[in-house]
């Protein structure tokens, strides 16, 4: 895989103060210019944002600010030419359906869109994700699986480990990770969150990688910061919250 560093993707600014990713080796990557991205991305800012990441040198590890920007994580995918397996950590399935032929992708349809586009893509596994009680898989495609958060709450990392290497073939995994998944104790977002430790969610990132190739990684699920937000007391904690929770991910997705 190309590069052993971090790409950072830049819409709105919410990495630039997380001074602890300048650490590693790192590229910035601009699209503060782009119009019409914001939750739903138009087909021409989502052509802009494939062509500007083509000729990125970091490829393992994306960091891509906001959770309203997650469907950039199809881009990612689209760029990997072996079949392989999506684990997805996030309070959100991501599932919602396309609406027509509307020339849209959003933050919370991009999985369907990955599932109807991509060949390659062979199982999505979905860990953390709320789902209402008495919600069940009923009408899910069948190669997607989802560990509901009322479940991954009570197992330990090696139980959902074991849970999605059942449902997966022994091929390279994709581990996107929306920071909603973590309580509110390990990160803070605009999303409602769920109730996924840090300590949890990095033991089955270091099993996963233990037991399968990784195609590649990203992460998600900033606090949206203006710069009077600087001058909140909470808002910086808020910030150095999610920037030692990046750390820890980053630095889980690049030993070994």
């Amino acid at each position: 895989m190309k590069g052993s560093g971090i790409s950072l993707l830049n819409f709105d600014g919410t990495l630039r103060h997380q001074s602890l990713l300048g650490k590693y080796p790192a590229e910035w990557i601009d699209f503060t210019d782009l119009r019409g991205c914001h939750g739903y991305c138009a087909e021409d800012s989502l052509r802009k944002i494939e062509h500007r990441l083509r000729s990125r040198k970091h490829r393992r590890i994306t960091l891509i600010g906001r959770g309203n920007y997650h469907y950039v994580t199809w881009v990612l995918l689209s760029e990997i030419r072996q079949p392989f397996s999506l684990i997805l950590f996030d309070h959100h399935t991501d599932l919602a359906p396309g609406v027509g032929d509307t020339p849209f992708i959003s933050c919370g349809s991009w999985v369907s869109h990955a599932l109807d586009t991509l060949p390659l893509l062979d199982r999505v596994v979905i860990v953390g994700a709320h789902i209402p009680d008495g919600g069940s898989g009923c009408g899910l495609p069948t190669n997607v699986t989802i560990i509901p958060e009322r479940e991954a709450r009570r197992m330990s990392p090696a139980e959902i480990v074991r849970a999605i290497r059942s449902a997966t073939p022994g091929q390279p995994i994709y581990i996107s990770v929306d920071k909603d998944v973590l309580d509110p104790e390990n990160a803070a977002t605009d999303w409602d969150q769920g109730s996924m430790t840090l300590r949890q969610l990095l033991d089955a990132i270091r099993e996963l990688k233990r037991i399968r190739p990784l195609a590649g990684a990203d992460v998600c699920g900033e606090m949206p910061l203006s710069p009077v937000d600087l001058l909140s007391g909470e808002r910086v904690r808020h910030l150095k919250k999610n920037e030692l929770a990046n750390k820890a991910i980053v630095d889980t997705l690049l030993t070994g």
